[in-house]
């Protein structure tokens, strides 16, 4: 199969570039939920390590333990609810009052409030009766978040949630004098709010190098590239094809076309006569895409497919984000 290459010196720029804007190298929170969006857990694991990173945002506890030997003091755990004690260093986040009550004694938590979202975490009116359940259930409130749901929109929605929210914090300190870490801004949202108020930053997309504010994208550099290698060579001539349909017609008397190992089954979007898209140097991939492989003119015993996920986002009418999170868990991935 191909190969995912994942750039240390693109991965700490990002870094520099959030610390800088956060305010504190220290406020940094990865995300490396969904499989550190197709990057791997364990060799952006090991990047978060090198740089100093403190903090992480999974989805499952799956992916908690395939995250915790890189050194994170905190893991969010965002989607699973706990069934035991698990190390001090995982926080659980309540998602739904209801789920409070399924949470073990002593269970580090975080209380998510939806401040517009409109998707997952309490409603403002329901902080008192929430707070009466964390305490009769000995839960241990590690923090308060919330998440904005048009940071990379100029519609002052963030303005308004992010005032919301300040408000349901000013309620639950009247309630608990206990400390508790306070967070809200995503990758987008970082650039919206005053990060000097915030004890974190939760960074996903920017960090592997993508922003949806056209104005800061030029700050960050994507840190993963796909590449192939060579599975077979062929001189074609007029009158013949390359691939399933025939779709892709020969009009050369000579043309040399070679076959490489990445195809929709790798995770890579198919392609076909309605949708064409450019290898990174600018070579098509000819006809349709296969399950296992796909073709491009020349003879390279491998090719950079992409090391930037914006043109294939186009082309799909998709975002970066899910060009990326759909490779395979499968590919080898290399630090370079």
């Amino acid at each position: 199969m191909g190969t995912i290459h994942l750039s240390r010196k693109a991965f700490f720029n990002n870094a520099d570039y959030y610390s800088t804007l956060l305010g504190d190298k220290n406020k940094l929170c990865m995300a490396l939920k969904d499989n550190a969006y197709g990057h791997g857990i364990e060799p952006m694991g090991q990047l978060c390590q090198e740089y100093g990173i403190k903090h992480t945002i999974v989805r499952t506890l799956d992916e908690a333990h395939r995250a915790n030997p890189y050194g994170f003091e905190t893991i969010l755990i965002l989607y699973e609810i706990p069934i035991k004690d698990y190390p001090s260093n995982y926080i659980f986040a309540i998602n739904s009052i209801d789920d409070i009550h399924n949470y073990p004694a002593n269970t580090n938590v975080e209380l998510k409030i939806d401040t517009g979202m409109g998707r997952n975490g309490i409603m403002p009116c329901e902080i008192q009766e929430a707070l009466q359940f964390i305490i009769e259930r000995s839960l241990n409130l590690f923090g308060v978040f919330t998440h904005f749901c048009c940071a990379d929109e100029q519609n002052g929605k963030t303005s308004q949630q992010e005032h919301l929210f300040a408000q349901c914090i000013e309620q639950i300190k009247q309630t608990l004098l206990e400390p508790f870490r306070i967070h809200c801004a995503n990758s987008t949202g970082a650039h919206r709010i005053d990060n000097t108020k915030y004890d974190l930053g939760r960074i996903g997309i920017g960090m592997y190098g993508y922003i949806d504010l056209p104005q800061f994208e030029k700050n960050v550099t994507a840190v993963l590239s796909l590449y192939a290698k060579k599975i077979s060579t062929r001189i074609l001539t007029k009158g013949q094809s390359v691939g399933y349909g025939a779709t892709f017609p020969i009009n050369d008397e000579s043309f040399t076309v070679s076959n490489y190992d990445i195809g929709y089954g790798d995770g890579f979007f198919r392609l076909n006569e309605r949708k064409n898209a450019l290898i990174k140097d600018g070579r098509k991939i000819l006809g349709r895409i296969s399950m296992d492989s796909l073709s491009v003119q020349g003879d390279d015993d491998e090719i950079c497919i992409f090391d930037d996920a914006t043109h294939l986002a186009h082309v799909h009418d998709t975002i970066h984000y899910e060009i990326v999170t759909h490779l395979s868990p499968t590919l080898k991935k290399v630090i370079t």
